[in-house]
C-alpha cells in the first residue's frame, strides 16, 4: 500500500516558475486581459500578492483574456461544469494559528475539568485550486468580456500612468541611456521616453526603479544583505523589483517586461529559487508592500497637488 504524498504548495509553485525560467522566458511578460490585468475572483474581488502574480503568470502562458477564476464548487453553483482534462491552478492562503495543549485538572485544583492552554502561535500555508473561466462550459458570456486594446502601444505618454508616477515624491532625473536607482544620492536616473520602444516599457522600468527606491531605510527598510551584481542579495532584490513592476503593470495595464539581459537575470533567479523554495512567496510579499507604498505615495502626491491648485 502506497502512502499519498502530501502536497507542498510552495515547492509545486516554485517548480512551475523554475521550469518557465529554465526555458529562457520571462513568465511575467504582459498579457491582454479585459478590465486591466488583475486576476479576479468570481465575486469580482481582485487577487493580491503572490496569487495575483501566479494567476497572471498562468493567464500569460495560456493566453487567457478574461480576468475571472473560480473553484470547482463555485462553478457548480452557477450550473456550469469544468471541461474534462482541464488543469487547475494553485492559489494559496497564509494564516496564523494558535498552538494549544491540554492539561487535566480537577475542581479542587482550581480547574473545571479539562482545559486547553495557549502555548504560542504558528503560521501556516494552505492551498486550493481554481479554474479559469475559459476552462468552464455553460457560463454566461458576461464572464468573457472583450479584451481592451494594449495601452502600451505608441510613443506617447499614457496619461493615467504618467500622472501616477509623477505624483510620487521621488527624485527622478530623466536623460542619458541608463535606468538605475542610486542609493547614495537617493535618486533614480531614467532615459527619456523617446529611448523606449513603447511608453509601457518606460513605465515598467520606472516602476522597477521605484521598487528599489522603496527599499530605503526611511521607507520600507528592505535589505537582503550586501549586494553586488550577480550575488544572491542582488538577485533577491531584483526579483522583488520585477514582481513589483509586474504587479503595477497588472494594476495599470502597462508592459512588465523591460530587462534586456534576460539570461543573466534568469540564471541568478534560478539559483535563488532552487536554494529556497519559499523565497518566491517572500519576494511577492515584499513586492506587495512596495506596491502599497507606491500607491499611497502617489495618492498623497495627487492630493497635495489638488490642495495647492485650490489655494
Amino acid at each position: 500500500m502506497t502512502t499519498k504524498q502530501k502536497l507542498d504548495p510552495a515547492q509545486e509553485i516554485t517548480n512551475e516558475l523554475v521550469a518557465l525560467l529554465e526555458k529562457g522566458t520571462m513568465p511575467w511578460r504582459p498579457w491582454k486581459i479585459s478590465g486591466g490585468g488583475v486576476p479576479l475572483r468570481h465575486t469580482g474581488e481582485p487577487y493580491q500578492g503572490i496569487n495575483a502574480f501566479l494567476l497572471g503568470l498562468r493567464a500569460n502562458v495560456m493566453g487567457y483574456t478574461s480576468p475571472y477564476w473560480m473553484t470547482f464548487k463555485q462553478c457548480q453553483a452557477l450550473d456550469a461544469c469544468v471541461r474534462r482534462g482541464s488543469r487547475s491552478s494553485l492559489v494559496v492562503h497564509y494564516g496564523t494559528g494558535r498552538k494549544k495543549d491540554s492539561e487535566t485538572g480537577s475542581p479542587d485544583e482550581g480547574h473545571d475539568g479539562d482545559e486547553e492552554r495557549v502555548t504560542g502561535t504558528y503560521r501556516y500555508l494552505k492551498s486550493y485550486r481554481v479554474f479559469h473561466v475559459s476552462q468552464i462550459d455553460g457560463l454566461d458570456p458576461a464572464w468573457h468580456p472583450a479584451p481592451e486594446g494594449d495601452p502600451s502601444e505608441g510613443p506617447q505618454p499614457i496619461p493615467e500612468c504618467q500622472a501616477f508616477f509623477e505624483a510620487i515624491d521621488a527624485n527622478v532625473v530623466f536623460g542619458g541611456d541608463r535606468a538605475c536607482y542610486i542609493p547614495s544620492l537617493d535618486r533614480i536616473d531614467m532615459p527619456e521616453l523617446a529611448r523606449f520602444e513603447t511608453a509601457g516599457l518606460m513605465y515598467a522600468t520606472w516602476a522597477h526603479e521605484l521598487a528599489h527606491w522603496s527599499k530605503a531605510p526611511e521607507r520600507l527598510d528592505r535589505s537582503f544583505g550586501v549586494s553586488s551584481f550577480g550575488n544572491e542579495s542582488y538577485a533577491k532584490e531584483e526579483l522583488v523589483a520585477e514582481i513589483t513592476s509586474a504587479a503595477l503593470g497588472q494594476r495599470m495595464g502597462f508592459c512588465a517586461d523591460h530587462i534586456e539581459n534576460h539570461a543573466a537575470y534568469l540564471q541568478s533567479w534560478l539559483r535563488v529559487l532552487r536554494n529556497d523554495k519559499s523565497f518566491l512567496f517572500k519576494a511577492a510579499a515584499h513586492a506587495q508592500r512596495a506596491v502599497d507604498y507606491l500607491v499611497a505615495a502617489s495618492e498623497a502626491g495627487m492630493k497635495k497637488e489638488t490642495i495647492r491648485e485650490a489655494a
